[in-house]
């Protein structure tokens, strides 16, 4: 802190994923030994509407942004009052990431050595339980004029590091500093140089031990960069510090975009099942709740386990869980919501009164004493979210991902959520890289939503014919 240059981040964000959402503004206030000696502030127009919960908590609302400069606007600005400095947030990861994000759509590379001053404050006040920002407020007097603004955010930030330089010994606070600070710690059992020839681009990278076993599989928009994080002095956790010292070798696998980079890491998981992914420890077999009616013409729920799920049930599923504990707590709430009958939801068995009958909380489906019409509206009203949404388009398609050349990338070819194959093409046309079934994959239907449902966020696709999809598949 005292022999660095510091860059004091603060970032307001429409949502909470780097890969997802966007910034809409950006501080930094630049410190050189005890002085500020530039701030910088911007609104970002993000090119997406603005959820009503970020409008609440930041003050930004969409009238805000109109006529805000986008990121790669303002991006050689921000990367001269960035460029050589320590880069200082709370809660670093988050704020680093997105500005990482924003640089690479805007085709700049960037990197800095990094401080989380929530680390910070964890390690100089062990006794304490709260680390965020308002704790930080409470605990040193300090005052914020504009909370959840990025200016002021950053601020506060330089108020709070003050303040500890003011109550602690400077070699306390430098070893303090040293120990938060990312810096890479490289995996022993691989050669250095094997890690920093890792591409910068956007793939999947496999951690594997010595007899060639599957240790860890993840994803990242810089391969390079994500793998250095997994052992950064200050940010590994214990279960990195496990696998780092483990690993023996290190591959990556390209692909032409992000798409293709969280299908290929799902598919991975599934296949090689890694030791330390939690994905690949859970439970196999998913949970899924049909529909049906019961002879008085009421919806009634049935919960099946099952390993694969058809899509032509798709229709009569109105939730997918982890487990059978999962789907009861949410029927459970959804009757106590919606006043539906846990007979009906298939909660309890036994005569014809159920028990919420009684207590008023059942308007009385299971003695008829509601029209079938009127529970079943509200059934669907409680279930709307958990259903599985109707396949958008009348046929497959074929969706693109292209590499910076513009002349080869990925394609999948999906119908009815289901993954039926994927290639890689170029000038020579399509190579098959696997293929599937019309099996639903519920990871692959999520990141389809991600991608066809969200605006800014759909790849390049094409409807298709059935006749086109066999005639791909045969001649690859």
């Amino acid at each position: 802190m005292y022999d660095s240059e510091l860059a004091i981040v603060d970032v307001e964000t429409t949502g909470l994923s780097a890969q997802f959402n966007r910034v809409i503004e950006i501080a930094v206030v630049r410190v050189r030994g005890n002085e500020v000696v530039e701030t910088y502030s911007s609104l970002v127009d993000p090119g997406v509407t603005i959820p009503p919960y970020v409008e609440g908590l930041t003050g930004i609302t969409n009238g805000d942004l109109k006529g805000a400069p986008d990121f790669s606007a303002i991006r050689n600005d921000v990367m001269r009052v960035l460029e050589g400095a320590v880069f200082v947030a709370h809660n670093a990861r988050f704020d680093y990431d997105f500005i990482k994000e924003e640089f690479r759509r805007a085709r700049m590379m960037f990197s800095a050595k990094c401080l989380c001053t929530m680390r910070l404050s964890r390690r100089l006040f062990p006794e304490q339980r709260k680390h965020g920002l308002d704790s930080i407020m409470g605990r040193f007097g300090l005052q914020c004029s504009s909370r959840h603004r990025a200016l002021g955010d950053a601020m506060l930030l330089w108020d709070f590091i003050k303040a500890i330089k003011g109550r602690f010994e400077e070699s306390t606070l430098k070893q303090a500093f040293a120990k938060v600070l990312k810096t890479p710690v490289f995996p022993p059992l691989v050669d250095e140089s094997a890690v920093k020839n890792l591409p910068e681009s956007t793939g999947v990278y496999i951690f594997r031990n010595q007899d060639g076993g599957p240790l860890y599989v993840g994803k990242s928009t810089n391969i390079r960069g994500r793998v250095l994080s997994h052992f950064s002095d200050g940010s590994a956790s214990a279960r990195e510090d496990h696998f780092s010292r483990q690993t023996t070798d290190i591959k990556a696998i390209e692909t032409a975009g992000e798409f293709g980079a969280l299908i290929l890491e799902t598919r991975l998981i599934k296949e090689l099942q890694p030791l330390y992914n939690r994905r690949s420890r859970a439970a196999k077999r998913l949970v899924v709740a049909k529909k049906a009616g019961n002879e008085s013409g009421y919806i009634t729920v049935r919960l099946e386990q099952t390993d694969f799920i058809d899509p032509g049930d798709l229709e009569n599923i109105v939730g997918i869980f982890k487990s059978t504990k999962q789907a009861k707590e949410f029927f459970r709430e959804a009757a106590s919501q919606q006043r539906l009958c846990p007979r009906m939801l298939g909660l309890e068995k036994g005569g014809e009164e159920c028990t919420s009958r009684e207590s008023g909380k059942c308007e009385g489906a299971c003695t008829g004493a509601e029209p079938p019409s009127q529970y079943n509206l509200r059934f669907a009203m409680a279930t709307t979210g958990r259903s599985v949404r109707a396949w958008p388009f009348s046929g497959p398609v074929l969706i693109e991902e292209k590499a910076g050349n513009g002349t080869a990338g990925d394609a999948f070819l999906m119908d009815k959520w289901c993954l039926l194959a994927s290639f890689e093409f170029d000038e020579h046309g399509p190579r098959e890289k696997f293929s599937g079934d019309y099996i639903f994959d519920y990871e692959i239907y999520r990141i389809l939503l991600h991608y066809l449902m969200r605006p800014g966020n759909k790849p390049r696709l094409r409807e298709i014919t059935r006749e086109e999809m066999e005639a791909l598949r045969s001649r690859t």
